[in-house]
């Protein structure tokens, strides 16, 4: 028994002494009075604090505990620590590895110890702006060796390479990288765009786009063009933006934004959570969610509009039925208040009838809406109407004559462009 318990007690001195001598491993330069003091708090602790554990889990699913998350920005000559971690010992690991990481800067932590959970998995997200690769590793490695799952969300500052290469070197802008590049946004720009301001989303905001959910009312939606009105010519950076400022995107539309307070800018819906990261030919500001132009926002309520309340006719003729005019009012009034973009009314068919008299009935109702629209005010220089007839079946084979109904239709498109009447 005398043996068991020494054997456990030359054990638990192998793992502090593991421990003490994993937090002085790093820079030579590393701060002295931080690693004394950690050992001292160790030294000095008495009693055990009372368990408070972050959520009352069985022992048995312990390991399905939700992660503890910390944060550290960093910068060359400072780093904030905050959040939370499960033992004083790691905070004070983590200032310890901070002040060597830079030992002639300033590192202010701020964490909750949340005792009693130390199975639980410890997320450490960093981020702030390093120098290159290099710096990037000796950064990660520092923390890595703690134990932590380290999240990186470090930037290589781009002095020397375009906005296009710092978005590629950033982790948590992979995802809007990766559409970029497929959608050949970079050769789109000409030479004559000679800087750039791009607002990019992170990773969880492309993951949260449902690009489906937007073609259901908005035809032709393609990614490229929502990320185009993301991009924007010349550099704006942040002491730039005042509330209201209204910019033009690289499809030709406008991006307002507005300023909240000290911490907080918005363009559009979208807040800045990290802004003038300079390139060699402009600069990036990272953005929590993806930014939708105008004329897709002003298509999909138009045809949500039509589509749970549509247009009707008199049978086999263009007059609007007098309980349809209220619907189109709504149209109008939408067109009115959203001036960006031309519309493009569209008159489709069922499959009842010969084919050309389907497709001159199709036009003839596009152009009755058309002239409605621009009675109420709508300007006429900003909208068309075309036609197409049964070349367009939303239901297809008809089969009953719920599918017919559906068939026939008032729908619209909002583009950039000249609008043309017919």
């Amino acid at each position: 028994m005398r043996t068991s318990f020494r054997n456990l007690g030359i054990f638990a001195f192998g793992v502090i002494a593991a421990f003490v001598g994993l937090l002085a491993w790093g820079d030579g330069g590393g701060s002295d009075m931080a690693i004394t003091a950690f050992l001292e708090n160790q030294n000095n602790s008495t009693s055990e604090p009372t368990p408070i554990p972050l959520t009352p889990v069985a022992p048995e699913s312990i390991a399905q505990n939700a992660p503890i998350v910390a944060y550290a920005n960093y910068s060359e000559d400072e780093i904030y620590l905050s959040g939370a971690v499960n033992a004083q010992a790691l905070a004070d690991a983590l200032i310890v590895a901070s002040n060597q990481l830079v030992p002639d800067g300033a590192v202010t932590a701020e964490f909750e110890i949340l005792t009693g959970v130390d199975l639980s998995i410890v997320n450490l997200e960093i981020s702030g702006q390093i120098q290159d690769e290099p710096d990037r590793a000796r950064v990660l490695e520092k923390f890595n060796a703690l134990g932590v799952k380290v999240i990186d969300q470090l930037i290589i500052k781009g002095s020397q390479r375009t906005v296009f290469e710092v978005i590629r070197d950033t982790p948590e802008l992979s995802q809007v990288y990766d559409f970029f590049s497929a959608a050949g946004i970079e050769e789109q720009l000409g030479e004559e765009v000679v800087s750039l301001t791009v607002f990019a989303p992170t990773n969880s905001a492309m993951e949260a786009l449902d690009i489906t959910a937007l073609q259901e009312f908005a035809q032709l939606v393609q990614l490229s063009d929502i990320l185009q009105f993301h991009i924007v010519p010349g550099e704006f950076f942040l002491n730039q933006f005042t509330s209201d400022l209204n910019i033009t995107t690289l499809n030709g539309e406008t991006l307002t934004l507005s300023t909240v307070n000290e911490s907080t800018v918005l363009v559009e819906e979208a807040s800045i959570t990290n802004a003038d990261i300079v390139a060699a030919n402009g600069v990036i500001h990272i953005i929590d969610s993806v930014l939708i132009p105008g004329t897709i926002k002003t298509e999909i309520a138009l045809n949500q509009i039509v589509g749970s309340d549509p247009v009707l006719f008199a049978v086999g003729s263009p007059f609007i039925a007098e309980s349809s005019k209220s619907v189109l009012e709504r149209v109008a009034q939408i067109l009115i208040e959203n001036p960006e973009g031309n519309l493009e009314v569209e008159g489709h068919s069922d499959t009842d009838g010969p084919e050309d008299i389907n497709l001159d009935l199709s036009k003839s109702r596009a152009e009755a809406v058309m002239e409605f629209l621009i009675s109420k005010g709508v300007e006429p220089t900003r909208i068309s109407a075309i036609g197409y007839g049964e070349t367009r079946l939303k239901v297809d084979p008809e089969v009953t004559a719920q599918d017919r109904a559906d068939n026939r239709r008032i729908e619209f498109r909002v583009v950039f462009g000249l609008g043309e009447n017919s």
